[in-house]
């Protein structure tokens, strides 16, 4: 299956011409059907459209004259972004199926660069929640075993790559949402700086929290994503340019890095693999030779703030919706938005409060450390098709995730690193935060975790290859 390769192993493979990206894109969409039927992954697959750009890729590759590092690698979308001649769901049946007439910035990023999109990935309606269902198009499940949810709402990106469909997959990050189904499927999911990636033509506020951000199976891939999507827009006032050797991992000195450790008084109770997988990352950084300090800082009340800021977020995008289409949405969501309509202004004005307190805090412990190492979630995956654990108190997804919307809050890049835990089969999610624009110091420890300590068990059994 020659999809499954890396993006410099394709490179060397369509300039000796020994592959070319027609035949990984015919490899990605057959795989891309089986894999379809056992998760549930992809909204859309359009194989007419992936071989055309796939045969132009070719003949620019057959020239000598590629467009850049992505050209004629096989990528997936979230079903939220918008692509010309696709449908924009946004994972329900109440949207307008007529087909979309502008791209996401980063979707023309992604084709100008010859990147060859399959299709679109699966998430719950509105992306509202930290796993992926809904109403109209069932349960997307999660490829280490089915029965489990892949996380959400960027689930059907995570299971896309956690499957070996796809190297990266661009998904949606605005309470945790690209970092939940990366803990939960064994991938690498990267929540870049706030603006890194430009919305349009989304509304690019959503009280500063929302996120594009890569999902994939080595830092070095999303690295060269990264380089083709970021940087600023005229139509996203919240955009930023930043600094390119930000992206750039080789740019960093890991072995300079101090590790900053969150402390558990911090964090509150997690399920026991977490913890364990946790401390065998620690433990292998320390094993690096990379020092690491205690740190304490308040992320559950930041949370807490963020998840706030995530519900009314949520109910003005919603607030056109008619009273009389809401038999036909995610009874999860109803109550979601309820909760939402009675927060006040005191309400949000302390959220905002809470985030100048966090964020400044978060700055001064950026002065005493370069990356701060907590867990993605505190529990493992459970099963598909629920919002909560079984026997969990209450239907709110937010209850389960106490770690992540703290850093949409304060609109740092945080990476969650994949980590098997000794003594079990799931996988769990390590958090690796950073200051504002420096992707690349996250993205280079990434790589020096993938080649020192041998966590991630890379595609799903049931869908290797026999031979």
């Amino acid at each position: 299956m020659p999809h499954r390769s890396a993006y410099s192993t394709l490179r060397e493979a369509y300039a000796r011409k020994a592959v070319t990206p027609v035949d990984v894109t015919r490899s990605a969409l057959a795989h891309a059907q089986v894999v379809n039927k056992q998760t549930n992954a992809f909204a859309l697959l359009d194989e007419p459209r992936a071989l055309e750009a796939a045969q132009a890729s070719a003949s620019r590759w057959d020239a000598g004259e590629p467009l850049s590092l992505i050209d004629g690698m096989p990528i997936t979308v979230k079903e939220f972004a918008s692509v010309m001649g696709w449908p924009t769901r946004r994972g329900s049946v109440l949207t307008d199926p007529a087909p979309a007439v502008q791209n996401s910035v980063f979707v023309s990023r992604l084709e100008a660069a010859g990147a060859v999109l399959l299709g679109k990935t699966r998430a719950p309606e509105f992306n509202w929640k930290g796993v992926t269902d809904s109403p109209g198009y069932g349960i997307t499940r999660n490829p280490w075993d089915p029965d489990l949810t892949p996380g959400g709402s960027s689930g059907g990106c995570a299971a896309a790559v956690a499957a070996g469909v796809v190297r990266v997959s661009i998904g949606s990050d605005a309470a945790g949402s690209v970092r939940i189904p990366a803990a939960f499927t064994g991938t690498i999911g990267l929540k870049p700086t706030f603006g890194r990636i430009p919305v349009v033509p989304f509304a690019s506020h959503f009280s500063g929290l929302a996120h594009f951000g890569p999902i994939g199976v080595s830092a070095r891939d999303i690295a060269e994503v990264m380089e083709t999507v970021a940087g600023a827009h005229p139509g996203d006032w919240s955009s930023s340019m930043g600094n390119a050797q930000c992206i750039n991992p080789s740019a960093t000195d890991v072995s300079a890095l101090r590790i900053g450790v969150l402390q558990s008084a911090d964090l509150g109770p997690m399920d026991v693999a977490v913890q364990r997988g946790w401390q065998e990352l620690l433990d292998g950084v320390n094993r690096g030779g990379l020092a690491c300090q205690p740190i304490r800082l308040d992320v559950q009340g930041a949370s807490k703030a963020g998840a706030m800021l995530y519900r009314l977020g949520c109910a003005r995008s919603l607030s056109n919706i008619d009273n009389a289409q809401y038999d036909r949405m995610d009874p999860g969501l109803l109550e979601f938005l309820q909760y939402a309509g009675e927060l006040s202004l005191e309400d949000y004005l302390g959220a905002l409060a809470i985030r100048d307190a966090f964020a400044s805090k978060l700055a001064e412990v950026f002065t005493q450390v370069d990356v701060l190492v907590l867990p993605t979630v505190p529990i493992l995956p459970f099963r598909a098709g629920i919002n909560v654990p079984p026997g969990w108190p209450g239907n709110d997804w937010l209850s389960w995730n106490p770690f992540t919307p703290a850093f949409n809050l304060a609109q740092n890049p945080v990476l969650s690193y994949p980590v098997w835990p000794s003594e079990c089969e799931l996988p769990i999610g390590i958090q690796l935060v950073a200051p504002a624009l420096e992707e690349g110091r996250l993205l280079a420890l990434s790589s020096w975790l993938e080649e020192r300590m041998p966590l991630q068990r890379g595609v799903a059994a049931s869908y290797r290859p026999a031979v």
